[in-house]
């Protein structure tokens, strides 16, 4: 694995997740085992963040018995990776936008968007090891994506490539609809809302919950946006040609009900050279992103960053 050959065996690295609402460190194995995690709520400032990433990566340092070498980050926003620069971030972290990652700690440090951690970490450890190309894809309170070209991130000429919530799936009026609003989570909440026809928003949890108590509007506000993002996806696998798809957040928690509503929508309006593509659920859970972020620390101590 990365790192292990020019590394003491015994050294170790942090993987560091920074979303918008929780902050997830942990120490990571060259081989990707996480020997201990913290967790924090993320606060408002970005200066208070970054304080809270240090405190956390330095509780860590304190209690390992072994060397931590180097901190991997995935945080939410668009990362230019080679400065570790937040160089866009939306109003899920206000004011994140030109935060300097690398000055977090003294050790070093290489950073990524959080969906690319994530797709780093499947590519390395998890659903997409046996493939060179992926289209990794995150479904949560947003969407989320993230393009691997042999074994690699790959960024794009403005550390973008892959930000799939950006597509325009619709239109509300005159303005467009982001497939971000379109096919995330609260959109199956939204669509929820609109078939029972009442001013009650009802959480995804809920819905998931009444999907399985044979709610048929539930099944249908699920099966419906599983079906959507499908559809769109096997027009993004038309352009990207990857060999394999890796599918997860937290949306896909719903199990099979969305599962097999999204692979119908794919194989239904995927053309034929792309039809027989893989798609793979993600294997790494909620450790993901952290997974991933340590396996570019790895990267780095590596010479390979």
């Amino acid at each position: 694995m990365p790192g292990a050959s020019r590394v003491d065996a015994s050294a170790l690295v942090i993987g560091l997740d920074i979303g918008a609402s929780k902050m997830l460190a942990g120490c990571v194995t060259a081989d990707g085992a996480v020997l201990r995690s913290l967790r924090q709520p993320t606060p408002e400032s970005p200066a208070d963040i970054l304080s809270t990433a240090r405190e956390l990566c330095d509780a860590l340092i304190a209690g390992s018995p072994d060397p931590i070498r180097a901190i991997g980050i995935g945080s939410a926003g668009i990362i230019d990776s080679r400065s570790s620069t937040v160089i866009h971030a939306n109003d899920n972290l206000p004011g994140w936008a030109g935060a300097q990652l690398s000055d977090m700690h003294d050790l070093p440090i290489a950073a990524e968007n959080d969906a690319r951690a994530f797709a780093y970490g499947e590519a390395k450890l998890g659903a997409g090891r046996q493939f060179d190309s992926l289209l990794c894809v995150t479904v949560g309170t947003g969407i989320g994506g993230a393009l691997i070209i042999q074994g690699q991130i790959w960024p794009g000429a403005g550390y973008s490539a892959g930000e799939l919530g950006y597509l325009v799936a619709g239109w509300q009026g005159d303005e467009p609809l982001l497939l971000d609003q379109f096919a995330s989570g609260p959109a199956i909440e939204r669509a929820y809302q609109n078939l029972i026809k009442t001013g009650e928003r009802i959480p995804l949890p809920e819905i998931a919950k009444r999907a399985q108590q044979s709610d048929q509007l539930a099944k249908d506000a699920i099966t419906t946006k599983a079906r959507q993002l499908g559809l769109i996806l096997a027009g993004a696998a038309a352009s990207f040609n990857p060999q394999a798809l890796v599918i997860g957040g937290g949306v896909l928690e719903i199990g099979a009900l969305y599962w097999d509503a999204f692979a119908a929508g794919f194989r239904e309006q995927a053309p034929a050279p792309v039809r027989a593509t893989p798609l793979l659920p993600a294997r790494l859970g909620a450790n993901a992103v952290l997974l991933g972020a340590g396996m570019l620390a790895w990267r780095l101590l590596d010479g390979q960053a």
